[in-house]
């Protein structure tokens, strides 16, 4: 019914427009006309916004993870098993040859083993007082951290008797060296950077005063008045 009513409205309109060039419509057939320009219109920009769509589509992947043939494809647009993945490297999944002329794991390991037995860390020493005369104090660390003095061992370096001497003897031959502290935590990346690496102290220390330190779960001080005072084991 209503579409009826429009068509004569329209009609109408045209009629009108046709005995009377100069006249125009008005009432419910000026609404129409409006009306179906304005539909004209959005059609029209309708049909633009699709082509602008598929320009864009076609410059992107599209939500079935489709690939642009026009742009160069990256490796993260790609799907496992996607036919547009290149092939592997030669050589790609071969085992390197391995060292010493061994020619199986078990026996690799073994050596392996051999080279790189651990000497414990700096938590295992139970000593109270070192060959060397300083005195152990667990779970402390110097407030006076001699800044950028890493004579001894570095980071990356694993904990050895040796280490332990050589930083013993480093501090005793230096007067400004009051004491040497050695990392004991649990932290992958401090122990990289400190397990191997012992800090040396500058200034006056005095564990039992608590002069001069300070409480700290990674470290443990050893201090160099007992080597001085003739106390050593």
């Amino acid at each position: 019914m209503l579409l009826r009513l429009a068509g004569v409205a329209y009609l109408a309109a045209i009629a009108e427009t046709q005995e009377e060039p100069h006249r125009v419509p008005r009432g419910a057939a000026a609404d129409l006309l409006r009306a179906m320009a304005a539909s004209e219109r959005a059609q029209a920009e309708l049909v633009e916004c699709r082509k602008s769509l598929q320009v864009c589509e076609s410059a992107s992947p599209s939500s079935e993870g489709a690939i642009s043939r026009s742009q160069p494809i990256r490796s993260s647009q790609l799907q496992p098993g996607s036919p547009e993945a290149p092939d592997w490297p030669e050589g790609y999944g071969t085992l390197l040859r391995f060292p010493f002329g061994i020619a199986d794991m078990k026996t690799l390991k073994e050596v392996a083993r051999e080279l790189w037995t651990s000497e414990g860390t700096a938590a295992d020493i139970e000593d109270e007082v070192s060959q060397l005369g300083f005195r152990q104090h667990r779970g402390m660390r110097c407030a006076s951290e001699m800044v950028g003095v890493h004579p001894v061992g570095g980071a990356s370096v694993r904990w050895s008797a040796a280490l332990w001497e050589s930083a013993q003897q480093w501090c005793s031959e230096n007067k400004e060296c009051t004491g040497i502290m050695v990392y004991v935590g649990s932290n992958t990346m401090n122990c990289n950077s400190w397990c191997g690496r012992p800090q040396f102290c500058d200034g006056h220390i005095d564990a039992a005063e608590s002069a001069g330190v300070e409480e700290s779960s990674e470290w443990n001080l050893w201090v160099k008045d007992a080597a001085e005072s003739g106390t050593a084991a």
